[in-house]
């Protein structure tokens, strides 16, 4: 083998392993631990039971439990102008096909108001059961959401309400 073809072939050998670490989707099992956001705008205690936190594209915090199929997303949105939680939470929702209202009532969490919806639908062709929290925060505002297979909602969504007992939400500077 000549020298400059092993020169050729060492680029993407050396390469590959930061591109892989940088952009390939991730799933690492998580287990009581805090997370706190990159980007500075929440932080937040790990549940523990098999979750496994997700690198999903667009979606700033990703856990799934690979048993019972249950998913617990957060995600924020920066916003120019103060807007209705309730036309958020409509805007949110539009994830859910055949969607039920169970509920929706104005609640606090963690000292932020929010709108929260308990409904039932389908996400990616399983029918599911899904509770939604829209938090208004200074100039954000949060998207916590979970959701998991019908028969398995009344099993894992205290989990969750641990969950967002255990989520802070930070004020980023920059944001006012």
């Amino acid at each position: 083998m000549s020298r400059s073809y092993l020169k050729f072939l060492a680029i993407p050998i050396l390469i590959f392993p930061f591109w892989w670490l940088s952009c390939a989707p991730t799933l690492n099992f998580v287990e009581g631990e805090r997370y706190c956001d990159p980007k500075g705008y929440f932080e937040l205690l790990l549940p523990q039971g098999g979750w496994t936190l997700l690198s999903w594209e667009d979606v700033d915090f990703a856990l799934w439990d690979p048993q019972e199929g249950a998913t617990i997303v957060v995600n924020v949105t920066p916003l120019k102008k103060d807007l209705d939680l309730s036309n958020l939470t409509r805007h949110l929702l539009i994830a859910f096909e055949r969607k039920k209202i169970i509920s929706q009532s104005a609640v606090e969490v963690n000292g932020k108001e929010a709108l929260k919806t308990v409904l039932d639908g389908w996400a990616q062709g399983i029918k599911v059961k899904a509770e939604a929290y829209v938090v208004r925060g200074k100039g954000v505002v949060y998207d916590v959401v979970f959701w998991s297979p019908s028969e398995v909602f009344s099993r894992k969504v205290e989990t969750f309400h641990q969950f967002l007992t255990g989520l802070n939400f930070l004020q980023p500077k920059g944001l006012h």
